[in-house]
């Protein structure tokens, strides 16, 4: 039986909720069914998601509010939207005691980290001046950088190798690790670009967009069949 993958639905300014379409068509060409969760869910909602889904992936989007991590809104800081982070926090935390495999990509490792109690860079440009641009002007699905994989992790467990090619499309990016979380990669620049948690249960977390490239790069369409086969089991 194919396993049910919740994806974290984004909202726009018209308070429209969407999804972009890579992530669908990622888990589907892993074997897996999507649906989308929306923003604002009642705690109730969330429990019947809990139930459903075999695994939940976090995705991209706004700008966490610092709030969440102690610290005020820079000018520098994006667009935030706090129905979206009360409900992927309500969600995390629901989820971290459960053994549903996690799947987070670029906000998405931004929130598992403010919610296992870290901080972010609110603004990359000015708070960790760079050579490489982690807003990359390459189009949205071309790579634009390597990434460095620290050994005895599980990424370099799946690839096996010390390099893989990453987009970038952020201007955050995690500061103070959460606690339980281990480094899996780091960009040139030091930018932590992957995470994982410290325990047996299954979560993930990447700064790239694995599933803009996956299916031009073999070590990225490994992180999705190695999280679909974790939800599978």
């Amino acid at each position: 039986m194919k396993p049910i993958i919740g994806i974290l639905a984004e909202i726009d300014g018209e308070k429209t909720v969407k999804i972009q379409d890579t992530y669908v068509k990622a888990v589907e060409r892993q074997g897996g069914i999507p649906i989308v969760i929306p923003c604002a869910a009642a705690d109730e909602t969330l429990t019947q998601f809990i139930n459903i889904c075999d695994g939940f992936i976090f995705t991209g989007g706004a700008d966490i509010d610092p709030r969440h991590y102690g610290e005020a809104k820079k000018e520098t800081c994006g667009e935030i939207q706090p129905n979206r982070d009360d409900l992927e926090l309500r969600l995390f935390n629901a989820l971290i005691g459960t053994e549903k495999p996690i799947l987070a990509i670029c906000r998405g490792i931004q929130l598992v980290n403010v919610a296992l109690g870290g901080t972010l860079y609110q603004d990359l440009p000015t708070e960790k001046p760079s050579d490489i641009f982690h807003q990359q002007k390459e189009a949205k699905f071309e790579t634009s950088h390597e990434v460095n994989i620290r050994k005895n992790t599980p990424l370099y467990e799946l690839i096996g190798k010390e390099q893989m090619i990453a987009n970038s499309f952020h201007h955050q990016a995690i500061k103070d690790l959460g606690k339980d979380l281990e480094i899996m990669a780091v960009s040139d620049d030091n930018i932590i670009e992957a995470v994982f948690l410290k325990s047996d249960r299954y979560l993930r977390a990447y700064q790239w967009h694995p599933e803009r490239i996956w299916d031009k790069d073999d070590c990225n369409r490994l992180i999705f069949e190695d999280f679909l086969g974790a939800c599978k089991n």
